[in-house]
């Protein structure tokens, strides 16, 4: 999650996204959540790219909270954004074939398109 936030979440980043005029084409933005005390325990970030199928661009869970349905949680909220904008279909590009995330995609119903590449129905 560190890399993430320090490589996909920094501010300028973040700052230039919300900049863009009218969004970005697909973009549907960050999503956070956080503990009781307000500390950030996990992100993510879609948007639907091409008509009808969304993309899972990013989902980082701290480690200190992951197997406690943050990153579930988050998944199902990108979807239920990702569906509202028309996507039957969701995508995720894994960074290697062993990624660690792999068993968390393949629990959620994602299937092989390649060998880093990851799909489902929605």
């Amino acid at each position: 999650m560190r890399r993430l936030i320090s490589e996909q979440c920094a501010l300028p980043r973040i700052r230039a996204e919300i900049e863009i005029p009218g969004g970005a084409p697909g973009w549907l933005g960050w999503l956070v959540a956080t503990d009781p005390e307000g500390a950030v325990v996990g992100v993510a970030a879609g948007g639907v790219p091409v008509p009808g199928e969304g993309e899972v661009y990013a989902l980082a869970v701290a480690d200190g909270s992951r197997r406690r349905g943050v990153g579930t949680a988050l998944l199902s909220a990108a979807t239920d954004r990702m569906r509202s904008y028309g996507a039957h279909d969701q995508r995720v590009e894994l960074p290697a074939e062993t990624d660690p995330a792999l068993p968390f995609y393949t629990h959620q119903g994602f299937a092989p398109l390649g060998p880093t590449r990851w799909s489902r129905k929605v």
